[in-house]
């Protein structure tokens, strides 16, 4: 068993340190909370069932929603001059080929049926600083629209895929290149 004399040199030393350890915590609890990078949102072709106006604000709203720890999304601002730091997605309608023969349009009889469901192809591309980092590709078969919430979890699922833990930025090896 240790016996500790409580001498005025052992007290002020254990106020010491208990002081130093109050200032120190909300600093180091400061430092490890990083400031989050905002990232502008741009839609570069047409999302199917939106109007132009509307595709960066859909998408910055259902990236948001994927609550990615040290990013933050805003719509672009002014797509004729890109933002530094930005995500640009695009979409494209893939070819039709429900039918015996390969079309570049839906059947109507089909879109009866089935619904008008478009098979769609998106990138979305990541630049920090403007300079480009990496992009995430993916396919999906959706309605169009807000209400459609294929492309809500198409959308969330790339974000994550981009930026996400185990997403394609943080694979990127940042480290200095091996020697041969």
């Amino acid at each position: 068993m240790l016996i500790v004399r409580w001498t005025r040199q052992v007290k002020i030393s254990v106020l010491i340190l208990v002081q130093a350890g109050l200032f120190l915590a909300p600093v180091s609890m400061a430092m490890a909370e990083a400031p989050a990078v905002t990232l502008s949102i741009e839609a570069r072709d047409g999302l199917p069932g939106f109007r132009k106006a509307d595709e960066a604000d859909y998408l910055t709203d259902r990236m948001r929603e994927t609550n990615l720890k040290g990013w933050a999304f805003t719509p672009a601002p002014a797509p004729s001059i890109p933002p530094r730091d930005r995500i640009e997605w695009r979409f494209e309608l893939d070819p039709f080929a429900g039918g015996s023969v390969r079309q570049f349009f839906p059947m109507p009889g089909v879109q009866k049926i089935f619904g008008a469901r478009h098979r769609v192809t998106a990138e979305a591309m990541l630049y920090l600083d403007d300079e480009y980092q990496t992009l995430v590709f993916g396919q999906a078969t959706i309605a169009g629209g807000a209400q459609d919430k294929d492309l809500a979890d198409f959308v969330t699922r790339m974000t994550r895929d981009l930026l996400g833990e185990k997403g394609a930025y943080r694979s990127i090896d940042m480290g200095p290149a091996a020697k041969p």
